[in-house]
């Protein structure tokens, strides 16, 4: 009866610590960081800035609603920056970029299991978009700003200590326009979003 006893007793401590040292549950409030690799849709860019570079992300995400035991919609917003660097198509002169779009919407996410969660995002997109040119065929600094959406979509992986890694995708849709100061450059409405993959790292309040 005692040996009983005995098992008993530490099989409830042991499930006590496993409670106590669970990992994140993904319903708190959480704050990420990203990094990832951002290319252009848009050929004519493709052309001018022929190589992606580096995009940061600032993220946050606030659970609203628990849709079923596996569903929770979340609020979502992010600020974004991301510099690129090209030469103007035949003329080769330098011209660079640079952009600060901010996201709010909606973030459905799914339980897969207690660490591993999948999550999409949808919603509009404010950007702010600066050209700085070499050439005379155009104006030296131009400035827009405009409204798009993004769709992202990842899988967060649950640490301890609160902490979740974040792989994730992401697209993004906007136009703007260009006035040049001749009928030789490339002035339509041109599509400024893309492509962005990359990994980041969160905290869970």
């Amino acid at each position: 009866m005692v040996v009983i006893l005995s098992s008993l007793s530490t099989s409830g401590s042991c499930s006590e610590f496993m409670q106590e040292t669970a990992p994140c549950c993904f319903s708190q409030p959480l704050c990420e960081i990203k990094t990832g690799y951002f290319f252009f849709t848009n050929s004519k860019l493709r052309k001018v800035y022929d190589r992606g570079g580096l995009d940061i992300q600032l993220c946050a995400s606030y659970p609203l609603w628990n849709l079923t035991n596996k569903w929770t919609l979340n609020a979502y917003g992010a600020v974004e920056y991301f510099h690129r660097s090209g030469k103007s198509i035949g003329g080769r002169q330098k011209t660079a970029l640079w952009s600060v779009p901010v996201n709010i919407g909606l973030k459905p996410v799914y339980a897969i299991n207690d660490t591993m969660h999948y999550y999409f995002a949808v919603g509009p997109r404010y950007f702010y978009l600066h050209q700085h040119n070499h050439s005379s065929d155009v104006y030296k600094n131009r400035s827009r700003n405009g409204l798009g959406f993004f769709v992202n979509t990842g899988l967060n992986y649950a640490l301890c200590d609160r902490f979740v890694i974040d792989i994730f995708g992401e697209y993004s849709y906007a136009k703007v326009h260009f006035h040049g100061r001749n009928s030789r450059v490339y002035t339509r409405n041109i599509q400024i979003g893309g492509f962005t993959f990359g990994a980041g790292i969160g905290y869970e309040f």
